[in-house]
C-alpha cells in the first residue's frame, strides 16, 4: 500500500510539472473576433494566427489603472487585459509587436514595453469602448506612473482601434 500511495505521489508530481510546462490548447472564439494574433507564436487556433474573441480576452485577468493621456489631458480610468498575459498566452516569442488598427494604422512596440504593464483596454471611465470610440481595443499605458511615459514615442504606441499583433 505504502509503494502505491509513493507512486500515485509521484505521477501526480510529474504530471504536474508537465502540466505547467504544457500550454493548453487555444480555444477557437465563440463571439466575434476582435483580436488577431501572427507571426513567432506558439499557440494557435488557427492556421497561422491566434484569434481571440471578448470573453477569451477577459479570461486572462483584469488590469486598470487611472492616467492621463495624448487624447485628454483629464486622466481616465481604463479597463482592460494586461498585454503581457495575451502575449503570454500565444507563446509570444520575438522582440518587437506590430500593432495594427482597425483602419491600417500600424506602429511598433518593444516586448522591453511590458516593463511599464500595457494594457489592451477594452473600457474607459466604466464605459465599453466601441470602434467609433477608439475600441474594441486600445493599447495603453500608465502614463502618469511612470514619468518616461511621457514621451510622444511611447504617446505613438497606444494604438486604438487595434485588432491585429504581429510577433517580430
Amino acid at each position: 500500500m505504502r509503494c502505491v500511495t509513493l507512486l500515485v505521489m509521484l505521477v501526480a508530481l510529474l504530471g504536474g510539472m508537465w502540466g505547467a510546462s504544457a500550454a493548453e490548447p487555444l480555444p477557437h472564439p465563440q463571439g466575434a473576433v476582435i483580436l488577431t494574433i501572427t507571426g513567432n507564436i506558439t499557440q494557435t487556433n488557427t492556421p497561422g494566427q491566434a484569434q481571440f474573441d471578448k470573453t477569451m480576452l477577459e479570461a486572462l485577468g483584469k488590469a486598470s489603472y487611472t492616467t492621463s493621456s495624448e487624447v485628454s489631458a483629464a486622466p481616465m480610468t481604463f479597463e482592460g487585459v494586461p498585454l503581457r498575459a495575451v502575449l503570454e498566452r500565444v507563446g509570444a516569442l520575438g522582440k518587437t509587436i506590430r500593432a495594427t488598427a482597425l483602419n491600417a494604422y500600424q506602429n511598433s512596440i518593444p516586448m522591453e514595453d511590458l516593463q511599464f504593464e500595457p494594457i489592451l483596454a477594452m473600457k474607459v471611465d466604466g464605459k465599453v469602448i466601441t470602434a467609433r470610440d477608439k475600441g474594441p481595443l486600445w493599447i495603453v499605458y500608465p502614463r502618469d506612473a511612470n514619468p518616461v511615459l511621457d514621451d510622444v514615442r511611447y504617446d505613438s504606441r497606444w494604438v486604438w482601434q487595434l485588432s491585429k499583433l504581429h510577433i517580430e
